[in-house]
């Protein structure tokens, strides 16, 4: 999907705030605090920041963390982020070259659901390693899918999660090797099963058919759909792939 295509695609396309953080993620938030006592973390590919929402509600990103940067190349994401969450720093930047970001200054990267969609993902973890200072900590989530996984979306010949996917992995080891020829130290590796929201459909839809504005926080103004939100459905031959790595 090119540029202007994606632009158009972000407007109507956010990313809800009602969302958990990983346990994983956790993990790495306790462990890079054991290691800083102000962190800088940066969310690449953080779109309208959900997950720095999610971590937020939960008290990670409180007075100790030295600084938060999302980085997206949506105008449209950044400004939903920066309206809702201004205590981070937005950067506008392909997130294979954050200009903006110097080598070796930040403890924690964050960058979930985001090299599925980029060309080069040897690039984006080369980029995550400049980011990092030595012995900081990445976390990563894509998607893996089987040979018969199937969705809504069909592009270059085949389903795909989302429409803007270049690539999706098919196993654990194709996704584990990104990181360790690249002189990453894999602490730990986590799958489980995409199960999709089935409020999040019925919404999506009445946005895209000009219903309703999007709203990064509709979930939190109409606490009953929140509820239904919980009514989730498996999407078949795909799960959800995070790891924890520290530079070494």
């Amino acid at each position: 999907m090119d540029n202007s295509l994606f632009q158009s695609y972000s407007r109507k396309h956010m990313h809800f705030y009602d969302e958990e953080v990983p346990a994983l993620l956790e993990l790495g938030l306790a462990l890079t605090k054991d290691i800083s006592e102000n962190p800088m973390i940066v969310d690449l590919g953080c779109g309208d920041g959900k997950l720095l929402f999610a971590m937020y509600r939960k008290g990670f990103l409180d007075n100790n963390v030295g600084g938060i940067y999302g980085v997206d190349i949506s105008l449209e994401r950044i400004k939903r982020l920066e309206r809702e969450l201004p205590f981070v720093k937005g950067i506008i930047s392909d997130a294979l070259n954050v200009k903006n970001l110097k080598d070796s200054s930040i403890d924690l990267v964050i960058c979930s659901q985001l090299i599925e969609h980029v060309k080069d993902d040897d690039a984006l973890v080369l980029e995550i390693k400049r980011l990092l200072k030595s012995g900081g900590l990445a976390y990563v989530s894509s998607v893996i899918k089987k040979w018969y996984g199937i969705y809504f979306y069909f592009n270059n010949g085949s389903f795909r999660l989302d429409p803007t996917h270049v690539r999706e992995y098919s196993s654990v080891d194709d996704f584990v090797e990104l990181f360790e020829k690249k002189g990453f130290e894999v602490i730990n590796v986590v799958t489980h099963q995409i199960m999709y929201p089935l409020p999040d459909l019925v919404i999506r839809l009445f946005i895209k058919f000009g219903f309703m504005e999007p709203d990064v926080r509709f979930y939190q103004r109409h606490k009953i759909f929140s509820w239904l939100r919980k009514l989730r459905a498996p999407v078949l031959g795909y799960k959800t792939i995070e790891v924890l790595a520290k530079k070494i």
